[in-house]
């Protein structure tokens, strides 16, 4: 009795993991494919020679961040709306770094740990969104621009 207990939960857990795996993918699999239908308009409207990162930034709209090499070889980001119908171009030299970001939020709030670091676009204007806690455990999410830190809005959320 045992030894069929023991194979129906071996069983089990391996169906499970097989379903959640497949589910996983399948989720994913839209996403994996406007990644490619975005870096190839990149690569195609020559906005970038090499891709070297794409993040997805979904805020007031929703966009695609792509960091890379133009044709001068120099270190570029591109925003390109979710619709392809929108692109802005600049330089990573033209503005803060994500260290640089870090540290204005550290000096304007009570920062416990932050939680991630992405650039974005909000009120035409490139940005880095900081997710952060603080020392009440709260969440936070503060927007500076790209170009010089400049502090944009912030909101915290309880987490409780």
């Amino acid at each position: 009795m045992k030894k069929w207990i023991i194979i129906i939960v071996i069983i089990s857990a391996s169906l499970l993991t097989g379903l959640s795996v497949y589910a996983y993918q399948t989720i994913r699999e839209p996403l994996l494919h406007h990644y490619d239908q975005a870096e190839n308009y990149v690569v195609g409207q020559s906005l970038l020679q090499t891709v070297m990162n794409v993040t997805y930034y979904h805020g007031t709209d929703a966009y695609y961040v792509f960091n890379g090499l133009d044709d001068d070889g120099e270190e570029t980001l591109v925003w390109v709306s979710d619709d392809f119908d929108f692109q802005h171009v600049q330089r990573a030299s033209d503005g803060i770094t994500r260290e640089e970001a870090i540290a204005i939020v550290q000096r304007d709030e009570e920062v416990s740990r932050i939680e991630a670091t992405k650039l974005g676009f909000e009120r035409g204007l490139p940005v880095y969104e900081i997710t952060y806690f603080t020392n009440e455990n709260r969440k936070g999410y503060y927007y500076v621009t790209f170009e010089d830190g400049t502090f944009m809005k912030r909101y915290l959320l309880r987490t409780d």
